[in-house]
């Protein structure tokens, strides 16, 4: 364990993501009950693929891309970690997807498709504006003349960061405790950055463990204009998978854009 850490300790979060997280990534969403929140995300996906083809950034192991193969699209996966197209792969039904290791800030995969998206904050990992411009204009290469793209984030909450003294640009949340597990997040906030950097300590019976996490938050507004840069445009936005409003009140976005016309 000391020397895988150690390894991963050498990579910035985002290229290490998968060699950090592939062993205990089931059990992280299961601990948090994601199975639901992934169930309408699929129910939201589906459609737009049409029983076309549809493209996942950030694919994992497969929490959507497995069960939205399984609507009848033709579902491809670009993840950046070996180690989570493996386990994608030894799932059942793991060959329904068809896999690729890149990076999905700067990728060409020669084909396009009906749907690409990108779930669960997956785009906040890339932490520069050069990652996330380059992240659109391979989409823009990507979709075809009528396809979408739908990216699903959290809305930045820095309410509780005062910004105030020594300590204010940093906070401890309590993220579930159940009678196997506690999980506890240490963050701070660089305002001017906008990032969140942050280490979730998971305690078990069997030891504990450090899980590092760098994310760089984007705003609505922000996304819209990176969009627009690579000639995509906003057509819907919702404030979660069933499609409520997107308001004040919300606590994550899924924006809809498609190539302009």
């Amino acid at each position: 364990m000391k020397n895988h850490e150690e390894s991963c300790a050498m990579k910035d979060a985002y290229t290490a993501y998968g060699e950090i997280w592939s062993d205990v990534y089931d059990e992280y969403a299961e601990a948090l009950n994601k199975s639901v929140e992934n169930a309408r995300a699929v129910s939201f996906l589906a459609p737009f693929a049409k029983n076309g083809t549809a493209l996942e950034l950030g694919v994992g192991n497969g929490h959507i891309a497995l069960p939205l193969s399984e609507t009848g699209a033709s579902v491809h996966g670009i993840d950046n970690s070996e180690r989570m197209l493996a386990a994608l792969r030894a799932k059942n039904g793991g060959d329904s997807v068809t896999t690729y290791l890149g990076d999905m800030a700067k990728f060409d995969l020669g084909t396009q498709y009906d749907l690409v998206y990108c779930v669960n904050s997956t785009f906040s990992l890339m932490v520069t504006i050069e990652q996330q411009i380059g992240f659109f204009e391979s989409v823009a290469r990507s979709l075809t003349h009528n396809g979408r793209l739908v990216i699903h984030l959290s809305y930045p909450y820095t309410a509780d960061f005062s910004d105030a003294g020594v300590y204010g640009a940093q906070r401890t949340t309590v993220v579930h405790i159940d009678e196997q597990r506690a999980m506890v997040r240490f963050a701070r906030h660089d305002r001017t950055q906008q990032l969140f950097i942050s280490q979730d300590f998971c305690i078990t019976p069997t030891g504990s463990r450090m899980i590092p996490f760098k994310m760089r938050y984007v705003y609505p507004t922000e996304l819209d204009l990176l969009a627009k840069i690579s000639r995509l445009e906003l057509i819907e936005r919702y404030a979660d998978w069933q499609k409520r409003p997107f308001d004040n009140a919300s606590r994550q976005y899924i924006s809809v854009f498609r190539k302009t016309l």
